[in-house]
């Protein structure tokens, strides 16, 4: 799976609309600001602080852990002993893509691609970082390390490539 652990949603999905309603939505938006700020928190703290009413509160959560961008953090008992969730915004990315899951698998190959970049440039910067450390002592020891930091950036770097294009071609 990916190194990164994210919801997809089509965006012709049904939460994709829920989604964007709650994204236009300023009682929703700043119910959500507060418990990134300051999480975990209940229904009726949430209710008090932004004194909106519980009903309204209960309605955003509700939308919001459906499309993921809300979750349970715990549980607390309240003053009757009942059982009181708390909740905090989720930490999941939510990618929205047209054609949702059968378009995954592209995202996920542009991320390798991403990673094989990365891939070069940092074997590309340990050849500099070696070449500026060890062109200043001269002599043949220099040279014979030079010429194995090159050789040691060039195989990674095509190794890199390699199985970024696997990957694109499966």
């Amino acid at each position: 799976m990916g190194l990164l652990n994210y919801e997809v949603i089509d965006i012709h999905d049904e939460r994709a609309k829920e989604l964007a309603q709650i994204l236009s939505n300023e009682k929703a938006l700043s119910i959500l600001k507060l418990i990134e700020e300051r999480p975990p928190r209940s229904i009726s703290e949430i209710s008090q602080e932004l004194e909106i009413p519980i009903s309204t509160v209960s309605y955003h959560i509700d939308r919001m852990l459906k499309v993921g961008l809300v979750e349970v953090a715990g549980r607390k008992y309240g003053k009757r002993l009942q059982e009181v969730k708390l909740y905090r915004a989720s930490s999941k990315p939510i990618l929205i893509l047209p054609g949702g899951k059968k378009k995954h698998r592209t995202w996920e190959k542009l991320r390798v691609i991403n990673l094989a970049v990365s891939a070069v440039a940092s074997t590309g910067g340990v050849y500099f970082a070696v070449k500026l450390l060890t062109g200043r002592n001269g002599g043949e020891q220099s040279e014979t390390v030079r010429i194995l930091a090159v050789n040691t950036a060039q195989e990674a770097s095509k190794t890199s490539i390699d199985w970024a294009l696997c990957l694109l071609q499966s």
